[in-house]
């Protein structure tokens, strides 16, 4: 190791990646063996920061343990859906006191939950201004974007087949409100999962119309753990929650990051992430530990529920067929979302490229058909598709003129990608997370761009999907709040109505918000 040591000395720059980091990272003199923890660097830039928002996972102690004179956090999104995302960028560049960022939870985060908004408010802009560069986009020169709306009208039969299951959803609502506090754990997870799958329904049928096959909602007699047993089943409720809700560790409170990349890496499957039935979470770190000292993991109950392994790879949550669900084929009649999107595909000019982005794999192979039956072609790039397909696909889409369109499910295409060639980017739903949806964005309007670049979030009017735009601008409030450079109106939103949770749903939510966007 030493004669690593020696042949760094005449290099001016190392390129590592996280997962590297966290590799080298180990207890005592081993970690002074590695190249990475036995030099004082000049100068430690973290490219896409945000990822270290887990203040407990592994990474994020490896990378806050690197030692240098300067320390760089770099990220477009600083705060992705709370304000204790910032905790762990303040501990990795070493901002005293907050190098323990339960100081930062308690002169920050815990004020804001009192009720104290404004006083936390201006303590987190003192704080920002003295350590947070900021370069909007607008700094730089690039061609101009438009942003559009496109507000989707059902059909007549969609319609009366929405409204139907949206009753089912607010009855299974109102029965979960209304059970009191002596119901069983097993009662509670039932509850919950179905509310969580019946949300999933409608956000679903947004997207299929009537090609959702109804067999997607599983009634509460079959969704119980004799008809499907929890190492199957709990992997999909994970999937569910985390996209509802944020999900913190039983052990250590952290909360937990679907990974953007290959996160499973560097675990044996002896310390994956488990998840009880009582919809516990215990991170990977906290598994490993607990086999290091020999000791049982329990969710606190007695008995403890029954735990299975999980992963937090967010490819993970493109498809969610239910379980003992066959999907449906696609029927002669679109959905309307779908129907309006390839109305307006044909409608490019030749030589325009567009990016089509979904959540699920399930909406893109609708999508990639009713593409092949217009005669338009495309390539789809998604988790189900090996490293080297989508190096020729990426590659197909930027140099092959007839291929203009790309299927992108955003796990994929969120990070990582250069794709400059497009002009015209499809959304073909509202995300939980607005800051994933402009991950996803930055892969066309970013430094290389020399084309204007148009914008089109779908949604169908009077639905559920309205509520999730909602959702999405609260937390935009909540990141510009924090990061503008002027201190402007108060705010009189208190932490409570900032960090929505749609974990807790009360009935109106269901319905309809009405928004005054129309798509031009």
């Amino acid at each position: 190791m030493a004669a690593t040591k020696a042949s760094l000395n005449g290099i001016n720059v190392v390129l590592t990646t996280y997962h590297t980091v966290s590799a080298e990272w180990k207890s005592g003199a081993a970690t002074q063996a590695s190249p990475l923890f036995m030099h004082q660097w000049r100068r430690v830039i973290l490219d896409e920061a945000h990822l270290i928002r887990n203040t407990n996972s592994r990474m994020t102690g490896a990378v806050c343990a690197l030692e240098s004179i300067s320390r760089w956090a770099v990220t477009g999104t600083p705060i992705q859906n709370r304000l204790s995302d910032l905790a762990t960028l303040v501990k990795f560049i070493r901002a005293y006191p907050y190098t323990d960022t339960k100081q930062f939870e308690l002169d920050l985060v815990h004020l804001w939950k009192s009720g104290h908004d404004e006083t936390a408010i201006q303590r987190l802009k003192r704080m920002s201004a003295c350590l947070i560069l900021r370069r909007p986009k607008g700094t730089i020169s690039l061609p101009p974007k438009h942003d559009k709306l496109c507000a989707v009208e059902f059909t007549p039969d969609e319609r009366i087949a929405y409204n139907k299951m949206r009753q089912r959803v607010i009855a299974k609502i109102d029965s979960a409100l209304s059970q009191d506090s002596g119901c069983t754990k097993q009662s509670h997870t039932t509850v919950y999962h179905n509310a969580l799958q019946q949300i999933e329904s409608l956000r679903l049928f947004c997207n299929l119309g009537l090609g959702y096959d109804a067999r997607h909602d599983i009634t509460e007699q079959d969704s119980t753990p004799n008809n499907y047993e929890w190492v199957h089943r709990a992997q999909h409720m994970f999937n569910l929650q985390w996209q509802e809700a944020s999900i913190a560790c039983l052990g250590c409170s952290s909360t937990c990051e679907m990974d953007y990349s290959i996160t499973d890496q560097g675990y044996s499957e002896g310390f994956r992430p488990r998840y009880f039935e009582c919809l516990q979470f215990t991170c990977s770190d906290c598994v490993r530990r607990s086999a290091e000292v020999n000791r049982t993991l329990c969710c606190g109950h007695k008995p403890s529920c029954i735990s299975a392994p999980i992963s937090t790879d967010i490819s993970n949550i493109e498809h969610l067929p239910f379980p003992g669900v066959v999907e449906k084929s696609p029927t002669d009649s679109l959905p309307s979302k779908v129907r309006v999107l390839i109305a307006d595909l044909k409608r490019q000019p030749p030589g325009v490229k567009s990016i089509v982005f979904s959540t699920w794999r399930m909406t893109l192979r609708v999508v990639e058909q009713a593409l092949d039956t217009a005669g338009k072609s495309c390539v789809r790039f998604d988790g189900s598709v090996s490293h080297k397909e989508r190096e020729l696909a990426v590659e197909r889409f930027r140099k092959d003129a007839a291929t203009s369109i790309m299927l992108l499910t955003l796990s994929c295409g969120a990070v990582g990608l250069t794709l400059t060639v497009a002009t015209r980017v499809y959304l073909m739903e509202p995300h939980w997370n607005p800051n994933l949806e402009e991950q996803a964005l930055a892969r066309v309007y970013r430094i290389g761009q020399t084309w204007e670049v148009t914008t089109i979030r779908l949604y169908i009017r009077d639905s559920f999907e309205e509520r999730v735009m909602e959702v999405q601008q609260t937390k935009k409030q909540l990141s510009g709040l924090i990061l503008s450079p002027h201190d402007g109106d108060r705010w009189d939103d208190s932490l409570a109505g900032l960090e929505v949770s749609p974990s807790s749903i009360p009935r109106d939510i269901i319905g309809p918000v009405r928004l005054t966007t129309n798509f031009e």
